[in-house]
This record gives C-alpha cells, structure tokens and sequence, in this order.
C-alpha cells in the first residue's frame, strides 16, 4: 500500500511539472506582435486622422486566436503566414513588429525583458478619458499576456539568458526573412545607424559583446526545454480532431499526419491522458490492433493515476476502471476478438451495477449485443435502460438482431419505425442518418436493391443542419459524415451492379480514398473475374482477405471455378462452411452460407456428371434462403435449379421456373444476373420450341431479339467470355433460320472479340448458369 501511494505521489510530481507552460522564442514574438497593434491602437485614439479600418481589426482578432492556439512555428513560417495576403495586416504594424523583433535581438535581455512588462503596462491601464484601454485583463489576449509575464517572472536568470539565446536562434533561422524585405529603407536605416553609432562610440566593447554573444548562441544551454505545444493548446486540438472522427472523419487530419502531431504532443505533455485516446481512435481507424492498444492502455494508466486525493477519490478511480473495462470491450470488438470482448463486457456490467452508472451499463450491453452470440444478444438487449438515445440505438440493433434470425420483414421494419419514432420526437440527427443506413443494410441483405438505392440517396440528400462538409453547391445542403459516406458507398456499389459507370463513378470520386477500401477491392475483384484476368483477380482478393476473409474465399472460390481448379474451388468452399458450423450469428453468416452453397452447386454442376446431389444441395440453399426471407438469393437458387434442370432435359419444367423467378432476377439483379437470367430463359425457349416449321422459325427469332438485350448488358460490365458466348448461339440461331447475312455479321463480331481480347476456350460456359 506504501507503495502504491508512493507512486501516486510520483505521478502528482510529474504532473505538476509537466503543466508549467514554458515561455519560447515563439511566444515572445507573438507577445510583440499584440504589442505593436496595440500601441498603433493608442496612436489611432491619439490621433483623429489616423483611423484603422474594420478588416485590419477582424483580420488582427482572428490571426491572434490562431497563433495564441496554434504550437509553436519556426521563424520563418510565421513570416509567411503573415505576408502571403491571407490575412489584411497593416504595413506599418508588420515593419515595427520587424523592428521590435530585431531591437531584441541586437539589445540583449533587456529588451526581451522590456517587450513584456511594457505591454501589460502600456495596453492593460485602467481605462480613463485620457486612457483608454486598449486590452482588457479578462479578454483573451489579455489571460495570454499576464500568464505569459507570470511565467517569465517565476523564471530564474539563467532560465531567462536561455530564452534569449533560444530567441537568437529562432530569428537567426528567419533572417533574410519575407518581412523584412517589406521593410521602408527609412525604418531599416533608421535602425541600422543606431546600432552603427553604439558600435563606434564604444569599439571594443561592441566588438567584445559580439562575440560573447555568437558564443553564447553556439554553446546553447541545453538546461532550457523549448516545448512546442502547451497544455491548453493540446486540449483544444484533442477536442477538435476527437469530434472530427466521430462526425466528420474526412475533415480531420490524415492518419499518418495526425500520428506525427499526436507524437509531438505526447513528446512535450507524456502524462496527458486525452492525447493517448485520440491516438487510440487514429489507430482504430487505421486497423491497427498493437497501437490501439498500447494507446487505450496508456490513456487510462494516466487518467488513473491523475485522480486528485479528494473526498471523491475512490468513486472517480472506480469510474476510470469500468470506463478503461469497456473502451476495451469496444476495441476488441472493432477487431473482432469476440471472446476477449465478452470479458471486457462482464467487467464493465459488474462495476457499473455496482456504481449504479446506467450510462455506462447501457453501453456496455450494446458492445456485449455486438460481440456476443444469438442468446447473449438478445439477453443484453433486453437489460438496456430506456432512455430516449439508448432506446433508439437499441431498437437500431434489435432490428438487426431479428432480421439475421429470421423474423419477418415486417416485424423487422416495425422496430426500425419505432426507432425512428424516437428520433424524430426527440431530434437525434445522427440516429435517424445511422437509422437510414441500417435500413438501406437491411434491403440489401433481403435482396431489394432498389429500395436500397432509395435509402442511400434519402441519406445522401438529408438536410442534417449541421455546418460540416457540403457536397455539391446546389440549393439543397448536403454534409458529409460517416453516415453519408456509407449511403455514398452503397450507392455506388448499386450503380456499379446496375452497370451506370458513370454515377458509380461521380460517386466514388467523392470518397476518401481510405474510407471503403474493402467495397474499392471487391469491385475490382468481379469486375477482373468478369473480364478473365486472373493475376489482376488475385491481387484484389489478396486486398479484400485484409479487410473481409470470408468475402474474399468466397471470390477467391469463384475464381478458381472459372479457371477450371474444381479441387481448389472446393477447399475454399469446406473452409467457408467450416466458419459457418462454428458462427452461430452475424450480419453477413446466412447471406455468406447461401452464396458458397449456390456456388457449390456451380462446381459440382460443371465437374461432376451425378445432378441428384446438386439438385438436393439447391433445394436446401432455397429452403433457407426462403426461411430467413432472402428473397434474391432464393430467386438465384431458382435460377441454378432451373439451369439444371435444363441440362437434364427437363427443358419445359425448367422454363415454367424461369418465367416465374425471372421478374425479381429483372428488378431487382445486377446486369450480369439480368444478362444471363436472359440467357437462361432464351436456352430453355430454344430448348423447348417445336422441332420444324414456321413457328420454330418465329420463336428462334424472337430468341434473337432477347439476345441484344443479352450483349449489351454482358459488354455493360466487361465479361468478355460470356459476350462471345452469346455472339456464338446467336450466329447459330441465325444459320438456323436460314438469315446468313446476319449470321455472317455475328460471325464477324465474334471473330473481332476474340482477337482484341484472346480468352482460353473453357466447356465450363456452356453448362454454367
């Protein structure tokens, strides 16, 4: 116990040190650039015909804000930023500024000295007629200027010589600076005489201080710690960046750049615990597991051991730990460490029952909903308190909760109207952007893509009344969040599977480049299974397997069945149905366990002469696909079952089921499924026209009309095997009708395709669905 209070006191110490702010050549020349405004504002009341106009004033007020909150910047990029035009600063302020900086300089401490103490007391008199006050002692620059002079008076001398040997270099770094070219050659040889007739009235004595001072600036003292960000700067600038990934990732600060930044602030204030979380949030963006940690661990270590020795000391220690216990929960949970979660949720239920924090509770039951199984879920969900925000989030993940288990659509959206109910009665607009998106998920996952696309692009134009990020300069008010960026992203994926290349495109151009790089890879993974370009394929995938394994054993499965590996595309498969057996709930398991069940039959189908099994395997893909109401995964099944069938010689029974299943394939499907849902049909209307005659004649004709349809859509998303494919049934359709001029164009057209882009021939498309 000793011990322990021995360490605490340790960290007090350290603490208490680490919030003296330091006094930097920096600040002194930001002190001296308040100075010379003010006394050209005494000037200004002195004077009737000296006036300085609005902008000088407003722009004056904001440039101060910004270098007062800002850390400290080299000489030379405060001359840039005060002389690129940004901001309308008068001449004559910037030349005594120049001349204020360079008297320093030249004169020594005293100067430094005087810079100070004589702006608190020219520019914070107490106001009279005569007098007027030109800053105020509770003003913002007026806190600025008294705790810089309070802390320049705690200094010790050699402290002080330290400054100004730091401040030597700090404007010896500058020189020949912006500024000073903006220099009257008055001001310059005003000042450049005074200090030639000090040197020649008294030589060796200037001679001497020279160099006495060139070799105090080259044997600096090191005892001086220049601290680059102060502690109200840090707060701030954790603050702006914390709200700005929260609401508005892509106005923040890069990851790279804004871990260099947290780095700088860690380097001067180590024991400043928000700094840490911020770094915890940037590595969670990023997907790194070991930073995130360390930086949680750190950022919690630190707020533990700053708790004062006040009454409330072991209550507010207590809250640290069930906090430290969920951001823990929470952070394995983003990396899908779902055990490791649940334990991190016990923890934080236990201490939060015991303190009586229902805020704390309610959400350690939601990160317990997401990392738990099916049970554990809907026992959670059952125990979260009914505040208005949490009852929202609760009906939000309930909805997914029971769409995922196989409730009805209706019950589903049901909940969501609730949630929404909520949202609006009480204005959460956030929630009510967060409810459109899971509604948009949910469509999608039920296989209605265009209701999908209709909650994207509600998202997309939701005035939010909130003054970040526009999109586009039209009358409407568009910003960009999280939430938009998702709609943004599943908008272009619909446009990409509705082959618009276009909208996908003007899209896609508004995404961060790092926001969805898991919807970028799977794009280019189809589109290169499409076109038969495997190394490009596997690459993509090889992208995709960082961000979602499952997804891209799936792609990777297809591919290996399009190049003709049956064995490969069956080890992917078993590995894909081995997760399944072992995931008892997820928002993507029922979806995934269809799609490598549709896509086993496919490989059986195509490498395998017994159809008994294939047939059994389609029908249990369609039973469950039917059971949890995945209605577009269910027609899909159809149309595999269909295919079959046909390749049976079932070719009537096969088109009655396409003719039913193909209304939903055209609604609702991509361009690819609509091309050979198409496909499909004009095989079995081929397969089952009469044998001769006129009428023959009259269906073969109309099969090659539905065949444009069919290439047109195929060439929309680039499969260039299954183009050729139609080019080659439609020469024959055409022979046989007795057309040869067509079937001679077709003829040609295929032999073209097959030149510009040269595919191995495979007997897997003409069986394939």
């Amino acid at each position: 116990m000793d011990h322990v209070n021995d360490n605490l006191e340790a960290v007090k110490l350290i603490n208490i040190r680490g919030s003296v702010e330091n006094v930097t050549p920096h600040k002194i020349a930001v002190v001296a650039f308040i100075r010379e405004y003010g006394l050209l504002k005494i000037e200004e009341k002195q004077k009737e015909d000296c006036v300085v106009a609005p902008k000088y004033r407003k722009d004056f007020c904001i440039l101060s804000l910004k270098l007062i909150q800002c850390p400290d910047m080299e000489f030379k990029e405060l001359e840039a930023l005060l002389t690129d035009g940004r901001y309308n600063l008068l001449s004559v302020h910037l030349q005594n500024f120049c001349v204020r900086l360079q008297n320093i300089y030249v004169n020594g401490i005293s100067a430094l000295m005087d810079c100070v103490t004589s702006t608190v007391d020219k520019l914070m008199i107490e106001p009279n007629e005569t007098n007027p006050c030109v800053i105020t002692r509770y003003s913002v620059l007026g806190f600025y200027l008294r705790r810089i002079l309070l802390h320049l008076d705690k200094m010790t001398f050699m402290q002080v010589v330290s400054l100004y040997k730091s401040f030597c270099l700090y404007y010896q770094k500058g020189r020949p600076g912006l500024m000073m070219r903006s220099l009257s050659k008055e001001k310059l040889n005003n000042v450049e005489s005074q200090t030639t007739s000090a040197i020649s009235a008294h030589p060796e004595e200037a001679k001497s201080h020279e160099f006495s001072m060139k070799m105090n600036i080259i044997d600096k003292d090191n005892s001086f710690e220049e601290c680059h960000w102060s502690r109200k700067q840090a707060e701030l600038f954790t603050a702006q960046q914390a709200n700005l990934l929260q609401i508005n990732e892509r106005k923040a600060l890069p990851p790279r750049q804004l871990q260099k930044t947290i780095g700088q602030i860690i380097n001067d204030i180590p024991d400043y615990p928000d700094v840490h979380f911020l770094s915890f949030l940037n590595c969670v963006r990023t997907k790194e597991f070991c930073g995130a940690q360390d930086s949680l661990y750190n950022c919690f270590d630190r707020t533990v051991f700053n708790v004062s020795g006040n009454s409330n000391n072991s209550n507010d220690r207590n809250k640290n730990f069930r906090y430290a216990a969920l951001n823990r929960a929470a952070m394995h949970t983003q990396f899908g460490h779902k055990s490791v979660a649940m334990e991190g949720v016990r923890e934080a239920l236990a201490a939060a029952q015991e303190a009586a924090d229902g805020c704390c509770l309610a959400h350690a039951a939601a990160w317990g909903a997401l990392a738990g199984g099916r049970a554990r879920r809907a026992a959670l969900l059952a125990r979260v308190p009914r505040a208005p925000r949490v009852a929202a989030s609760a009906a939000q993940l309930m909805a997914q909760h029971a769409a995922v288990n196989g409730a009805k659509p209706a019950d589903v959206f049901q909940i969501i109207t609730k949630g929404d109910s909520i949202n609006y009665l009480h204005s959460m607009i956030d929630l009510t952007m967060a409810g459109l998106a899971n509604q948009a998920a949910l469509w999608s996952l039920y296989g209605k893509t265009e209701m999908a696309s209709v909650c994207c692009q509600l998202l997309l134009n939701l005035n939010t009344k909130c003054g970040y990020g526009e999109w586009g300069g039209g009358a409407g008010t568009w910003h960009w969040t999280a939430a938009c960026g998702t709609a943004a992203a599943g908008a272009a994926c619909v446009a990409s599977w509705r082959a618009d290349p276009a909208l996908a495109a003007a899209l896609a151009a508004h995404l961060p480049a790092a926001t969805h790089p898991a919807l970028a890879a799977m794009h280019h993974a189809r589109a290169a299974l499409l076109a038969g370009k495997w190394e490009e394929a596997e690459q993509s995938i090889g992208q995709l397997a960082s961000f979602d394994r499952w997804e891209s054993q799936i792609l990777k499965a297809e591919m290996y069945f399009l190049k003709g590996d049956a064995t490969e595309a069956l080890e992917s498969l078993h590995d894909i149905f081995d997760f399944c057996k072992t995931e008892d709930d997820s928002l993507y398991f029922i979806s995934m366990r269809l799609k490598a069940m549709i896509l086993m039959s496919q490989v059986q189908h195509s490498f395998s002469s017994i159809q008994s099994s294939n047939i059994m395997l389609l029908n249990e893909a369609l039973s469950l696909a039917k059971k949890y109401h995945l209605h577009y995964l269910a027609a899909t099944a159809e149309m595999h079952i269909a295919n079959v069938q046909l390749h049976m010689g079932c070719a009537k029974n096969a088109l009655v089921l396409v003719r039913k299943v193909l209304p939903s394939i055209m609604a609702h499907g991509s361009s690819y499924d609509t091309a050979r849902a198409l496909l499909l049909y004009t095989k079995c209307r081929i397969a089952s026209a009469p044998i001769c005659g006129e009428a023959r004649s009259q269906v073969l004709q109309s099969c090659c009309d539905a065949l444009e349809l069919v290439k047109k859509n195929f060439s929309k998303v680039g499969a260039h095997s299954r183009l050729l494919q139609t080019w080659y049934l439609q020469a024959q359709l055409y022979n046989d009708i007795g057309n040869h001029a067509s079937r001679n164009q077709c003829a040609w057209m295929y032999r073209q395709l097959e030149t510009q882009n040269p595919i191995e021939p495979s007997n897997t498309l003409l069986v394939m669905y």
